[in-house]
Formats: structure tokens, sequence, C-alpha cells
């Protein structure tokens, strides 16, 4: 693959971006362009001590003043965000640079809304109903740290709310980064369990956008495209992560997911996962990871050609198979992907208690993914899909 850095814009989407190994110094003439003399950085701690963010911050010095705020938890809270604004307020903040996982850049975003408008956040605890932005939040740029999330290409925010306990998925069009800086070099670092939950998580956003009841014939195109990249990659990345090539494959793939997702939304494995990490504090992609099967299984018959379609995606050789077989094994396929990169299984090799079952299923039924899943669901069908996955 090729170590040139490019920049593409693509029809889905409002987000300019720029990839290729050294891409983010390239955030310095995003940030010129739009007139930017002060900003605020975004991140979490282990990002903010990288030698690269630290370097980085250095070279902007004289033409850019940056304040860092490094307080991003995983599942950034409303108290994270109502701070970060505060942050950005009094350092006269005119755009907002979110460098790190999902947690960091949908951190970002929602800071930068709510810098222009302190109480924002908060006032978007309502669950079921559209996010509102009346203002004009400020220019956001995303330095992704991992290749899941794609919170770089996509109008949504997760924010756990603290005094409810609820994990929500904020979106609207005000909420897309102007910009997306693509660097394989900041993907080296990352713990290989984010690696695996990064990129499961790439892979729940592939599969449930191609059967997304919103799917069209592009966004399938796009989808097709992520899941080819990730059953490709994702190995290698888990296994060498110094192997440039497969990182920025995965990055590319993961990418690739969100201009799909952003269009169509996601499904039952998106919808059941925000509760882990609301209420056991289970890392998003993890939740995915684990949820991803059972999901598949729930709804596989209903979509028999699209199933069948993402286990050849994957490698799997399905001709001459009954369509209802073939669409099995894509269900196999990810399985098999989960046992080869050492992937947790089961809720309860993370925390998550029986017992609250009945409350997740009631948190994940309000979920927007719900009402474009590919077979319907009602409470008792998530009840089970949950027991399934203990």
């Amino acid at each position: 693959m090729s170590e040139t850095i490019k920049t593409e814009c693509f029809d889905e989407v409002p987000v300019r971006v720029v990839s290729g190994p050294g891409a983010l110094e390239s955030s310095k003439a995003c940030l010129a362009g739009m007139g930017v003399t002060r900003a605020l950085l975004v991140c979490g701690q282990s990002v903010g001590k990288l030698d690269a963010v630290r370097e980085y911050v250095d070279a902007c010095r004289g033409c850019i003043d940056i304040t860092i705020f490094d307080e991003v938890e995983p599942d950034p809270s409303d108290a994270t965000v109502r701070r970060g604004g505060a942050v950005g307020r009094e350092a006269g903040a005119e755009a907002v640079i979110a460098v790190g996982g999902g947690s960091s850049m949908d951190a970002g975003k929602a800071i930068a809304a709510e810098i222009g408008e302190e109480g924002w956040v908060v006032a978007q605890d309502h669950p079921g109903e559209p996010t509102e932005i009346a203002h004009e939040p400020l220019p956001v740029i995303c330095v992704p740290t991992t290749a899941g999330t794609a919170s770089e290409v996509t109008p949504f925010a997760v924010m756990t709310y603290t005094e409810t306990e609820r994990k929500l998925v904020l979106s609207h069009e005000k909420l897309y980064a102007r910009c997306a800086i693509l660097d394989a070099n900041l993907l080296v670092s990352a713990p290989r369990q984010v690696r695996v939950g990064a990129g499961m998580d790439a892979l729940t956003h592939a599969i449930e956008s191609y059967v997304s009841k919103q799917a069209t014939t592009e966004t399938r195109k796009r989808s097709a495209e992520s899941i080819r990249g990730i059953a490709q990659h994702l190995r290698t990345v888990v296994g060498n992560p110094e192997d440039l090539n497969a990182q920025q494959g995965m990055q590319r793939a993961a990418m690739i997911a969100g201009l799909a997702f952003s269009k169509t939304r996601l499904g039952i494995v998106h919808a059941m996962a925000l509760p882990l990490s609301a209420l056991f504090h289970v890392p998003h992609g993890i939740a995915n990871t684990i949820l991803l099967p059972h999901g598949m299984r729930f709804n596989y018959t209903a979509d028999p050609a699209g199933f069948a379609e993402i286990a050849r995606l994957m490698g799997e050789s399905v001709e001459g198979l009954p369509e209802e077989e073939a669409a099995l094994r894509a269900v196999q396929a990810v399985e098999r992907l989960a046992t080869d990169i050492d992937a947790p299984r089961r809720m309860a090799e993370v925390g998550v208690e029986a017992s609250a079952i009945p409350r997740m299923a009631e948190d994940a039924m309000p979920s927007a993914h719900v009402k474009v899943n590919p077979r319907e669901i009602t409470l008792a069908d998530i009840m089970r899909v949950y027991e399934r996955a203990m």
C-alpha cells in the first residue's frame, strides 16, 4: 500500500479525509485553512502522553495555541463533556482537535457543541427523541488512534449519562467533523485488547449496515468493501501491530464502514451493546464483539441472501449450498475470527450479571438501531439474545 498522503472527499459525508503515515502533520493545514489560532485538543490521558501528540503540540506553537483537555474516559460521560466545554470556553478555543479512539472523538464532537452552548449535552438526555443543536458547534478535526469506531466520519456521539445510567447515541448533521486525519503510525501503540475490540466493532458496523432496512446499493458497496478489508487485515493487526500496511487497511475499512452506517444506522447488536457499557462499563467494542454472533444468529433468516454474501466477503466457500445454510456460514466465519484473535465470547467473562438482563433489554428497546434491524424485535427477543450471550 502506498505511503503517499492523500486527501479524499466522499459524497456521503461533509468530511475531508486525509490519510497516510505521517498525516497528522496535515491537521495544521486544516486548522490554518479555517483561520484557527486557538484550539482545544481533546484526548484521554494515555494518548496525551504519546510522543507524537507532544511533538505535534510543540510544532504548532507560534501559529496555533493549543490547550490540552486529557480527561476523556472510556464511554465518555456528560460530566466530562461539561468540563471540557468549560475548559474550551476559558481558552477561547476556535476549533476542537479530537485525538484517540471513539470515546475521545465522540467527546470532542460533543465538547465542540457544548462550548457553543453551555448545558447543551445535559439537555440531550431524552431517549428515543431527536438530538437538537440550534447553534453552530466549533469545527472539529478527528484523529483516530484506533481502527474501529469510524467516529471521524459519522454524525454520532455516544454519551453516557451518569445520573440516569443511560448510554445514548446523539445524532445530528452538526456533529460531523470538518476533517479526519488517518495516520497509521498512531495505531501502533494501542494495546492488544483495544485492537481486538476496535476491529470487531468495525466488523459489526459493516455487517449491520449491510443488512439494515435502510441499506441501499451504494451503502452495501461501502459495507462490502469494509467486510473484505477487515477479514483480510484484522488477524494481522492483532498479532503484529507494527505492520503498517495491515494497519492502513484496517483503518480504511473501519472508516468506509462509517460512511455506510452514517446513512443506514445499525441493528440489534449495537442496540444491545449500549447497556453493557452504561451499567457494567464494558468497552463498546468488546460488547459488540460478544454480541455480534448472537445478533447475527437472530437475524440471518430475515435476509439469507445478504448474510450469504457476507459469508462470501469473509472468504467462506458457499457455492452450491442452500441459501440459509450459506447465510449461517457468515455467523460461523465471525465466530472463527473471534476465536483466532482470542476475543471474549461471553458476557459473564466481562462482568455482566444475568440479573440485569431485564433492565438492559428495557434500555435497548428505545434505540433507533432497533427500527432498522432486518428482523422485527420484541423485548422478549432481546432478553433471549442476552441470555444466549450470557
